[in-house]
Protein backbone atom coordinates (compact mmCIF):
# COMPACT_ATOMS: atom_id res chain seq x y z
CA UNK A 1 0.00 0.00 0.00
CA UNK A 2 1.91 3.47 -1.71
CA UNK A 3 -0.29 5.56 0.71
CA UNK A 4 -0.32 4.27 4.32
CA UNK A 5 1.90 6.67 5.95
CA UNK A 6 1.68 10.28 7.69
CA UNK A 7 3.84 12.20 9.35
CA UNK A 8 3.13 14.53 12.30
CA UNK A 9 4.94 17.37 13.73
CA UNK A 10 5.79 16.67 17.60
CA UNK A 11 6.08 21.09 17.76
CA UNK A 12 3.04 21.90 16.15
CA UNK A 13 0.59 19.35 15.10
CA UNK A 14 1.38 19.68 11.46
CA UNK A 15 0.47 16.95 9.49
CA UNK A 16 1.68 15.59 5.84
CA UNK A 17 -0.10 14.34 3.35
CA UNK A 18 -0.84 10.42 3.41
CA UNK A 19 2.15 8.80 1.18
CA UNK A 20 4.89 6.62 0.91
CA UNK A 21 6.84 6.07 4.10
CA UNK A 22 9.59 7.93 2.15
CA UNK A 23 7.38 10.48 0.93
CA UNK A 24 6.61 11.60 4.52
CA UNK A 25 10.00 11.63 5.87
CA UNK A 26 11.14 14.06 3.68
CA UNK A 27 8.10 15.98 3.99
CA UNK A 28 8.57 15.97 7.59
CA UNK A 29 11.66 16.85 7.37
CA UNK A 30 11.10 19.82 5.21
CA UNK A 31 8.61 21.00 7.34
CA UNK A 32 10.89 20.96 10.09
CA UNK A 33 13.66 22.59 8.17
CA UNK A 34 11.13 25.35 7.33
CA UNK A 35 9.07 25.54 10.59
CA UNK A 36 11.61 24.82 13.43
CA UNK A 37 15.05 25.33 11.82
CA UNK A 38 17.16 24.18 15.04
CA UNK A 39 14.99 21.90 16.01
CA UNK A 40 15.69 17.76 15.55
CA UNK A 41 13.07 16.26 13.22
CA UNK A 42 10.57 14.25 15.95
CA UNK A 43 6.91 13.75 16.20
CA UNK A 44 5.37 10.55 15.01
CA UNK A 45 4.50 8.37 11.73
CA UNK A 46 0.83 7.21 11.41
CA UNK A 47 0.26 3.87 9.57
CA UNK A 48 -2.96 3.14 7.98
CA UNK A 49 -4.32 -0.10 7.49
CA UNK A 50 -5.91 -1.18 4.29
CA UNK A 51 -10.11 -1.23 4.10
CA UNK A 52 -11.39 -3.95 6.53
CA UNK A 53 -14.34 -6.21 6.82
CA UNK A 54 -16.23 -3.64 9.61
CA UNK A 55 -19.58 -2.32 9.07
CA UNK A 56 -22.70 -3.26 7.35
CA UNK A 57 -20.95 -4.73 4.37
CA UNK A 58 -19.69 -8.04 6.13
CA UNK A 59 -22.98 -7.98 8.11
CA UNK A 60 -24.88 -8.38 4.58
CA UNK A 61 -22.55 -11.13 3.12
CA UNK A 62 -22.83 -13.21 6.17
CA UNK A 63 -26.66 -13.20 6.23
CA UNK A 64 -26.84 -14.14 2.67
CA UNK A 65 -24.58 -16.94 3.88
CA UNK A 66 -26.50 -17.66 6.12
CA UNK A 67 -29.66 -17.62 4.25
CA UNK A 68 -28.06 -19.53 1.29
CA UNK A 69 -27.40 -21.97 4.04
CA UNK A 70 -30.78 -22.69 5.78
CA UNK A 71 -32.21 -22.72 2.24
CA UNK A 72 -29.79 -25.33 0.80
CA UNK A 73 -30.19 -27.65 3.99
CA UNK A 74 -34.11 -27.69 3.41
CA UNK A 75 -33.85 -29.21 -0.14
Amino acid sequence: MADSYRYRCGECGHRTAWGSESQGAEAIESHYGRGHPHVVPGGMAEFRRGPSCGGSGCALALGVLVLLLIIASRH
